[in-house]
């Protein structure tokens, strides 16, 4: 029997009963809201909202358009043509990761951040937070000046002050501290250095909000040096994640997501396709793509490490000394399975862990090294500096400001007074430290407390540089001219260390003393340096020194947590838009659906199905987290039912309740009374850093002892998850005559047997239209491999970046009307382990036979020679036929003047996109306007097309690289080679309406099974 795929447990209910209901479009409200209090809208109210008033806009359209005047360049500058678009090699400063970037800047403005395919680190993909920072950039709440005890003043005058306070304490010999989170510049580093040699009690304590410090301190157990590998993932053909999201937040995801599918890609006779086993507690993105996922509480990841290490080493015949085991919390037979796995794939095999108990690390140390994956799957003889911070450092630190020991306290790249666990202590004792510096962009809260405020140039205003991994340095260049009066960090740093220079200088100069002579095969700096920057990277010397063997005495036993039957585990964690909370100014990434959830504008209190009948509780009730003794002030967040996570575990999201946010209250429009865009505090979300457990030597995000329980108040949380579900009447399904194959997918086994296994039957429909659209020329089409994708959502964000699409707000996406082209269904399947997750991304098809070009009264939408379907806004009236008779339900209508008020805020949109006006229909264009600027050039040369010179905005982004685009009528062509590839099949293909767009099936690493053969939908 198929599997049958569902994407929310309201539709599994109802699939199990064999009924079914179709959404209330109209209302706009999710399956779990009570009904609408008060009387409904009139019919004249409708009318004008839905009708009259688009009409009017439409017939207002008619008249003559307004006269814009080109103002020509009086010195065009060089290299510059109107409307051409210049492309820097850069870096992403998104967060730690290093990742390259291609900025791309119209008229002296940045609009559209890249991957720089040439990277060795990120080979052309980026993250949905690094294509969302450009939004950062025209942010008119930065700072555009430094401040002295609140006031604005002058780079002059704040310098001449700050130096003579900095004189006065090194009269005195008070301690100076500068915290920051990990900077991998080493020309940052250098002129730290050279700042606090200024001092005799001087010292830089690096922390992360998001701490891997167990793995570094680790590695100093049982190597003798405190590093962070280079996981390679695309080396090995077995991996298990232990509580660690690589795919998703963890580390490097950019990196680990390629080199993941590379490892998975199908290629080679016999096809490669490691094997995946994920053990964690909530549902993340890397256990969704995993080929086996076990859901453990946290109290049960100690257990897990170390039986999983004890049948490692009796495999090697190692004696070690891990203490009494307790039982693990799944069969033992299945890690017996799982340790004859790793066995048969010694050194190609991986075992990676989030976790934050220094001895458990030391565990999968010793794993990874029976194994013999050092120097090969892992490596800290090249290591990465990604994330360096220093728990244990940290912690004295704290300790220090408690004492009053520090006389001064420079703060950079970080937020301490927001993302401590203590940061209400660390706000008391700060205000006792006689000198706070601080480098944010805005008043945040740790600026809002400091004795200057120094802001930072955004990354793309200024030269930089980092070294994410030993030996390979990512250059930063300027791409605009500062927006505001700030200053690089560098800069400031060196006025103060008394070497002052430019960031350009400063960096240049480092360079040519520190960086060139590790570089091989250059005859001058000057090559060397102009290669940097037009490549935006550069490969030297590693510095590392070799790491000892391993010592074996480094490992120990792992003292499991102790918890109770009648509490919870509580899970915080890091999300793909918030990270900790450095991007919660980036109204991007608040509409950015979760990929696994599918929330926006929130965090919440996730639950697992019965954890939550067990509480009585069901979606929107907002429940009480509370110590079960003495702790953190109790957390009120609505409910989330989440499929696949312990029945043990609730589970919260860092990074929200940030100071200034209250400013996203009235984003979007608010012609309908709704629930308001932010939480009860007034500010997006809540802040759940003070759950965060210190002990001495790391900060733990899990805690156990959690008391859980509904307050009786209701907030409905805004998803996306239901809003274009296929709904079909009850007496179908339960006639079996109403599936939907939406997913295709088999086993390894399977597809080994039979390329084409896992396929649907073919459809021979007769056909209305007399032939295919597009006859000759060219004929664009896409392909997606399912097997590749993860759901990251980078092409999410990047499509809004390329194509103006607008932010709505919370309200209006709980209306079910957010504008984004490009939406990732996610699709849960009942599986051995609980849940099987598929992301599918879904677009606007392009249909040969499209049915949305029948119905429009006035040709808005049409079909091109080159097999595109259009979307003329000029001819649209609104009268939303199209969507209606959209399968794919990839149409989105523009209920409203989206603001655009903030002309700063306007430098981000794309000039070659229109920015539609109110009641008009729009959706993907394929990026048409990409597609004719690559026509363009090829004419301008006198040549052809050549595949792979136009790219969609979605495919150049992904990570995965599991989109593929081009010209269908070129034979050679890589979409045409994978439209003709076996697993091929088109998402409601029984419709015969002919889509331009592909997927490929799923191959999962599984035993073969009739029911792992397809995956249907209803």
């Amino acid at each position: 029997m198929a599997k049958t795929y569902w994407m929310s447990l309201v539709e599994r209910d109802q699939l199990r009963a064999g009924t079914a209901t179709p959404t209330d479009e109209f209302a706009g409200r999710t399956p779990f809201d009570e009904a609408p209090s008060g009387p409904p809208a009139s019919r004249r109210d409708f009318l004008r909202a839905a009708g009259f008033s688009i009409a009017a806009a439409g017939l207002a359209g008619c008249g003559r358009a307004p006269v814009e005047r080109a103002i020509p360049y009086l010195v065009q500058p060089e290299a510059t043509t109107p409307g051409r678009a210049l492309y820097y090699a850069s870096g992403c400063h998104a967060c730690s990761a290093g990742c390259g970037a291609l900025v791309k800047t119209r008229e002296g403005r940045p609009i559209k951040l890249e991957g720089n395919p040439d990277h060795p680190l990120s080979r052309g993909g980026l993250c949905a937070a690094g294509q969302a920072s450009l939004l950062g950039l025209y942010d008119s709440e930065r700072l555009t000046q430094p401040l002295a005890a609140g006031t604005p003043t002058d780079w002059g005058a704040l310098d001449r002050e700050l130096n003579a306070r900095l004189d006065d304490l090194a009269a005195d010999g008070r301690a100076i501290r500068l915290l920051t989170g990990t900077i991998t510049s080493p020309t940052v580093k250098a002129t730290i250095d050279a700042l606090l040699a200024r001092f005799d009690d001087a010292r830089h304590v690096v922390y992360d909000a998001i701490s891997s410090s167990a793995i570094l301190d680790a590695h100093l157990r049982t190597h003798g040096v405190r590093r962070l590998p280079r996981y390679h993932f695309d080396r090995a053909d077995v991996v298990v994640g232990i509580d660690a999201n690589f795919l998703g937040t963890w580390i490097s995801p950019v990196t680990f997501t390629r080199d993941y599918q590379r490892g998975r890609s199908l290629a080679g006779d016999p096809p490669r396709l490691g094997y995946h086993a994920q053990f964690e507690s909530i549902m993340t993105l890397t256990g969704s793509n995993a080929d086996a996922r076990v859901a453990v509480s946290p109290d049960d990841v100690p257990a897990v490490i170390g039986q999983l290490a004890r049948r490692v080493a009796d495999r090697a015949g190692a004696s070690v000394n891990l203490g009494r085991l307790p039982d693990p919390p799944i069969d033992a037979a299945r890690l017996d399975a799982l340790a004859d796995r790793l066995w048969a794939a010694r050194r190609r095999s991986l075992v990676v862990s989030g976790s934050q108990s220094v001895d458990a690390q030391t565990q999968c140390n010793l794993i990874n090294d029976l194994l013999g994956g050092y120097g090969w799957s892992l490596d800290i003889t090249r290591p990465s500096f990604q994330r360096q911070g220093d728990d244990a450092a940290l912690g004295e630190l704290l300790a220090e400001l408690d004492r009053g020991d520090i006389g001064a306290l420079f703060v950079a790249g970080a937020n301490p007074a927001y993302d401590l666990p203590d940061h209400d202590a660390f706000r008391e004792a700060m205000a006792g430290v006689p000198l706070v510096v601080s480098f944010a962009d805005r008043l945040d809260e740790t600026a809002e407390l400091a004795t200057y405020v120094c802001p930072d140039h955004h990354a793309l205003e200024s030269w930089g540089d980092a070294e994410p991994i030993d030996g390979l340095l990512t250059v930063t260049q300027p791409t605009i001219h500062p927006v505001g009066g700030t200053r690089a960090l560098v800069e400031s740093l060196a006025a103060w260390a008394g070497t002052p220079g430019t960031a350009l200088e400063l960096m240049q100069r480092h360079w040519s003393e520190q960086i060139f002579p590790r570089a091989s095969g250059t005859a001058t700096f000057t090559e060397f340096w102009d290669r940097a920057v037009h490549d935006g990277f550069a490969e030297v010397q590693p510095t590392a020194s070799t790491p000892g063997e391993f010592e074996l005495t480094g490992v120990g036993p792992v003292a499991p947590p102790g918890s109770s039957a009648e509490t919870l585990s509580l899970a915080l964690y890091p999300t793909t838009g918030m990270h900790d909370g450095r991007h919660a100014h980036n109204a991007w990434l608040h509409e950015l659906p979760d990929p696994v959830t599918k929330a926006v504008w929130d965090n919440y209190a996730s639950l697992s199905p019965a954890a939550a009948a067990a509480l009585g509780v069901r979606e929107g009730d907002v429940l009480s987290i509370e110590p079960s003794g003495d702790g953190p002030e109790a957390l009120e967040l609505p409910t989330h039912l989440q499929p696949g996570q312990h029945d043990s575990v609730v589970a919260v999201a860092l990074g929200y309740g940030r100071k200034g946010t209250d400013r996203f209250t009235n984003v979007g429009p608010r012609w309908f009374e709704g629930s308001p865009t932010t939480g009860p505090n007034g500010l997006v979300g809540v802040n759940a850093a003070g759950w965060i457990a210190r002990t001495p030597n790391a900060q733990v995000y899990t805690r156990s002892g959690v008391r859980v329980a509904p307050t009786g108040a209701r907030r409905a949380l805004a998803t996306t998850q239901e809003h274009h579900s296929i709904n079909v009447p009850a007496h179908l399904v339960a006639d079996g005559h109403a599936r939907r194959p939406l997913v295709q997918e088999t086993t390894l086994p399977a597809y080994v047997a039979d390329p084409a296994a896992g396929g649907h039957a073919e459809h021979h429909e007769a056909d209305l239209w007399p032939e295919d659209h597009a006859t000759g020329g060219h004929r664009w089409g896409m392909v997606i491999d399912l097997n590749a994708c993860t759901g990251c959502s980078a092409c999410v964000v990047s499509c809004q970046a390329e194509n103006n699409i607008p932010v709505v707000g919370r309200d209006e996406v709980q209306r079910q009307r957010e504008m984004h082209w490009m939406r990732i269904d996610r699709y849960y399947a009942d599986g051995e382990d609980g849940v099987d997750v598929v992301h599918q991304p879904m677009l606007c098809q392009h249909c040969d036979y499209a049915p949305c070009e029948t119905v429009c009264p006035v040709l808005a939408t049409m079909h091109s020679e080159e097999g595109l379907n259009q979307q003329i806004y000029n001819r649209c009236v609104g009268t939303r036929y199209c969507a209606n008779n959209c399968p794919y339900k990839v149409r989105r209508f523009n209920w409203f003047d989206y603001p655009h008020e903030d002309r700063l805020q306007n430098l981000a949109l794309n000039p070659d996109v229109v920015v539609r006006s109110r009641g008009v229909m729009e959706k993907c264009s394929l990026c048409v306007q990409r597609i004719q600027e690559g026509k363009v050039e090829a004419a301008r040369r006198g040549e052809r097309v050549e595949d792979g010179a136009v790219q969609t905005a979605c495919q150049q982004s992904c990570p995965a690289q599991a989109i593929t685009f081009g010209d269908l009528n070129d034979p050679t062509s890589a979409v045409a080679r994978a439209a003709a590839d076996p697993r091929r099949f088109d998402v409601l293909g029984e419709l015969n309406v002919k889509p331009s767009i592909g997927y490929l099936t799923i191959v999962r690493n599984r035993p073969a099974a009739a029911s792992d053969t397809e995956g249907d939908h209803a």
